[in-house]
């Protein structure tokens, strides 16, 4: 028996090196990972404007590190949890919130902006709601230099006498359609699309520092943006207030309890999420559609990366998300210039996985 009991402690000994070992193969360092992101992020530190970067694991922030200057002219050192505009990454907002009103039997992805709309141009009785997600709509983008509100949007759409293309025949991205989907998520919920996003979304996943354009506020802890002209960076103060492509400012920490809502049922069940992330076919385009809802959905190496990036207003940001390992780089920047992030952010997620095949 003793013999047994001998052999029985040598295995199980062996067996907990065993996998001590495995377990720290697989541990990160950390310490050698932030040496090598400070070497990437040179560009965003020092007395330049700054950046944070989150990574997440489903939800969770496992990398967070501010970088740079939130306000040159104050000399105010950037910080993590500074608030910053995530432009065009509001999106995918706006996209969950319209799959949320379809989930609801108030709205469904084939009717027409005319139906909704009813002051229209007649040329919207073609245009469905999938197609201003999916950005086959045909509407002409709206020039941010001349238009800062949807109800300037609105306008300028209705001055014109047709699409660009036939509505569902053709690709190409257009900041108007989800200006227009904020209108119709205003006409269909009866609450204002600023309502609707805060009372819907916001406050279900406790997101306590995000905000729509209009409502920041000296109090607010916002990193300032920054123009580089002539060389010289710059601060300004207009900002773009044409919400559901744009307009919502928050920082990491809020954008990874938003993180969390794509794993999960609490804003929208699994079937309607699943929409969001599937490209549909556009028939006879002559440009290939890799646009879901709000994302851009793509792969490569067998392995799937959806993202989107977002810029105007002196801010700069991108969030690449990898649904094959539940993690998620997020790039926010006070600034109009700046890298390829996308390729930046492939970069960052190959740090905390070296078997990324991107």
């Amino acid at each position: 028996m003793k013999i047994v009991y001998k052999s029985f402690l040598v295995l199980a000994c062996l067996f907990l090196v065993f996998f001590t070992s495995l377990k720290a193969q697989n541990i990160l360092d950390y310490n050698n990972i932030e040496k090598q992101l400070d070497k990437y992020l040179t560009y965003f530190s020092g007395n330049n404007p700054g950046a944070v970067i989150g990574v997440l694991q489903k939800g969770e922030i496992i990398f967070s590190k501010a970088y740079g200057m939130a306000d040159l002219s104050n000399n105010q050192a950037m910080s993590a949890v500074m608030l910053m505009n995530i432009g065009e990454l509001s999106k995918a907002f706006t996209s969950l919130a319209i799959m949320q009103l379809v989930e609801k039997g108030k709205l469904t992805l084939d009717q027409s902006i005319s139906d909704i709309i009813k002051d229209f141009p007649a040329y919207g009785a073609n245009i469905k709601v999938r197609y201003l997600l999916n950005h086959a709509s045909g509407l002409k983008s709206y020039n941010e230099d001349s238009i800062s509100n949807n109800e300037e949007v609105l306008s300028y759409l209705k001055r014109q006498k047709q699409p660009e293309f036939e509505p569902g025949k053709e690709w190409i991205y257009s900041n108007s359609d989800y200006a227009i989907l904020a209108y119709i998520i205003e006409k269909v919920s009866g609450l204002t699309y600023i309502g609707y996003i805060k009372k819907n979304i916001f406050k279900k996943m406790k997101l306590e520092n995000t905000f729509f354009s209009g409502e920041l506020t000296p109090e607010k802890n916002v990193a300032k943006s920054h123009f580089k002209e002539d060389g010289i960076y710059k601060t300004k103060s207009a900002i773009n207030k044409v919400y559901g492509e744009q307009g919502i400012f928050m920082n990491v920490a809020d954008y990874a309890k938003w993180d969390l809502a794509l794993y999960t049922n609490k804003l929208l069940n699994c079937e309607n999420l699943q929409k969001i992330f599937s490209v549909e076919e556009i028939s006879g385009s002559s440009r290939k559609n890799y646009y879901g809802y709000g994302w851009a959905l793509m792969e490569r190496n067998n392995t799937r990366y959806y993202w989107h990036g977002g810029s105007g207003d002196g801010y700069t940001s991108l969030v690449l998300h990898l649904p094959d390992t539940d993690k998620t780089i997020l790039i926010l920047t006070n600034r109009n210039d700046g890298y390829d992030f996308l390729k930046m952010s492939i970069q960052i997620a190959k740090l905390f996985d070296k078997n990324l095949k991107l």
